[in-house]
């Protein structure tokens, strides 16, 4: 029997495994940046005096393993195995007869669909199986005034240990003694009693900002937003499975007949699957997963396979902005950006909402273009705003740009926090070598180049709008070809062919732009298309030039049938600034 529980148990943890791998990959890369756990004797401490202060330290931990290749999936799956493990022996305890695994699978579903939600805490699980752990130890207590004494000394440690999950064990216990028709049963209300006192203590205190943080889940969500309701499905299903057992307790186990045995087995197989199959799609948030993944290709800079996940139909502007960073990353914004669906000026850089995931693209796209005071300030946002105590990657970004302007203290200040961080260590102490050392500063191709781009005096990032920053970096020399790609780029999208005629007037033939690229070359004949002359002054190919001729005929070709004209154009032209600045 202790065989097919095990087996049972490594199928569940496999499927959950590979489910999540599978499904769910990026998801785990893209949460660990925003839970920073450092390796500090202070850091402990300040959690270890505040109520849950243990189960986010130890989630936290966990956390930051999730950039490891397989690591955040397995954690996981762990943790929700452990869970039903746990909410088993429940079970067994009340029902020992019981076949009825669905009982114990549902409180993981129900955990499982949280997990979709980036702004979870994994800490919301390590809780639960605290919770269930501490339950299922409480029942294993025969005698009943020692079990009663056990609840109401369990109650304040697990508050203390784990947070509000310690009002659900409160309940639980209450209901458990009363199914139970125990003698002296109401001493279990002294446990929602000291629930009561304890969350209300706390809120005066201070320690809890808010009582929905006390006495229910929203204490394992993103401090600043409220949760859906699926969060309450985890504390509603234990409850629910509590009952269920204690109808069943003088049930037989499944049939001796194997036929209906079975059956009884495909038909919780079924529930589980129907389970599955209506919350995946309902909690999941599918359209995030790509977004996901984009956001860990600009991480690690693998452009290529970014520019190879954005080809075909783009609806999102997030989308296009890491598209349009890869290209620039990869010098091939002015050549190649129209060979992907572009639909108008946010594909380069969408606005600012003060969240966190948008602060942290935006950092990215202004240090690709060089604008160093916009990529610091989007950083510092990005870090600020993270679930817990910052962002790791933005923190990498500010010890760079603070190395760029020379501001070696602040610069010291955050490397020395990273230095105590798992994952970012080591580069961490490779960061040293810059610090009061301007020559290395000035020699690595990536600080270097962007501390030449900076202002001769201090400004205001964006004070004449970002293409006045952008003609600023050029001023500085020609090194960041991103500049004058983004540049152009800008008004090319916005079909400012004025901005751009001016643009190429002044830079074409210079060190900044000797030759056009094949867009800005497709834009001049759009802004001049009767004036052939003018072409030459910017040595327009031959192959371009013949090509617009073929396009044109095409256009007049198809004028009178307009509802398919842009279809038909879209097979052999849909690569061209020619097509975007008639139809799109």
């Amino acid at each position: 029997m202790k065989y097919k529980l095990v087996a049972f148990w490594l199928v569940v943890f496999g499927a959950l495994f590979a489910f999540l791998q599978t499904s769910f990959e990026y998801h785990f890369y893209y949460i660990e940046q925003s839970q920073l756990f450092l390796f500090s004797k202070t850091y402990a401490m300040e959690k270890l005096v505040l109520p849950g202060g243990l189960s986010m330290l130890m989630a936290e931990f966990l956390v930051q393993f999730f950039i490891l290749p397989y690591a955040g999936p397995a954690i996981v799956a762990a943790l929700l195995t452990g869970v039903g493990i746990c909410t088993a022996g429940i079970v067994k305890r009340i029902a020992p007869s019981s076949a009825l695994f669905l009982l114990y699978v549902l409180p993981v579903l129900a955990l499982l669909f949280m997990h979709f939600d980036f702004n979870y805490r994994v800490q919301g699980t390590v809780c639960y199986l605290m919770m269930t752990a501490a339950l299922y130890g409480y029942m294993q207590i025969r005698k009943d005034l020692f079990r009663l004494v056990a609840g109401c000394v369990l109650v304040p440690v697990l508050f203390w240990l784990a947070g509000s999950v310690a009002l659900l064990f409160a309940g639980m216990v209450c209901l458990y003694e009363l199914l139970r028709k125990t003698p002296k049963w109401y001493i279990s209300l002294i446990g929602m009693a000291e629930v009561l006192l304890l969350g209300l203590g706390v809120v005066y205190f201070s320690l809890m900002g808010e009582y929905r943080w006390v006495f229910g889940p929203d204490l394992y969500y993103h401090n600043t937003l409220h949760p859906k309701s699926v969060i309450y499905y985890s504390w509603i299903c234990m409850p629910l499975v509590v009952l269920v057992a204690f109808f069943l307790r003088n049930k037989k186990g499944l049939p001796a007949k194997r036929l209906i045995a079975g059956i009884c087995c495909v038909g919780q197989l079924a529930v589980i699957g129907g389970i599955l199959w209506w919350g995946v799609p309902k909690f999941s948030d599918a359209k995030t997963l790509r977004l996901k993944k984009l956001d860990y290709f600009a991480r690690t800079e693998q452009w290529d396979k970014t520019i190879e996940e954005c080809k075909g139909k783009l609806t999102n502007f997030l989308y296009m902005c890491h598209l349009n960073m890869a290209l620039a990353n990869r010098g091939e914004l002015s050549d190649k950006m129209f060979n992907f669906d572009q639909r108008g000026p946010q594909g380069l850089l969408v606005q600012w909402n003060k969240s966190e995931n948008i602060s942290c693209m935006l950092s990215d796209i202004y240090f690709t273009m060089g604008a160093t005071a916009s990529a610091q300030e989007m950083a510092f946002e990005g870090y600020v705003s993270a679930m817990d105590d910052g962002n790791p990657r933005m923190l990498k970004r500010l010890v760079q740009t603070n190395l760029i302007y020379g501001a070696y203290p602040v610069a010291e200040k955050y490397i020395s926090i990273l230095e105590k961080t798992f994952a970012y260590r080591d580069w961490a102490g490779a960061q040293r070598k810059y610090l009061y050392n301007d020559e290395a500063v000035e020699n690595d191709p990536v600080l270097g180049l962007r501390r030449r781009m900076l202002p001769e005096q201090n400004t205001l990032a964006m004070i004449d709008g970002l293409n006045g920053d952008l003609e600023r970096f050029l001023k500085k020399g020609p090194a960041n070809s991103a500049a004058m790609q983004y540049l152009g780029a800008m008004y090319l999208l916005a079909k400012d062919l004025e901005g751009f005629k001016a643009v190429v007037e002044k830079y074409y033939g210079t060190e900044f732009l000797p030759v056009l690229p094949l867009h800005f070359q497709e834009a001049v004949i759009v802004m001049s298309e009767k004036e052939p002359d003018y072409w030459k002054r910017f040595n327009i190919s031959e192959t371009v030039v013949n090509r617009f001729a073929e396009y044109k005929k095409q256009v007049l070709a198809n004028r009178n049938n307009s509802a398919a004209l842009a279809g038909l154009l879209n097979r052999s032209y849909g690569n061209t600034y020619w097509f975007y600045f008639m139809f799109k």
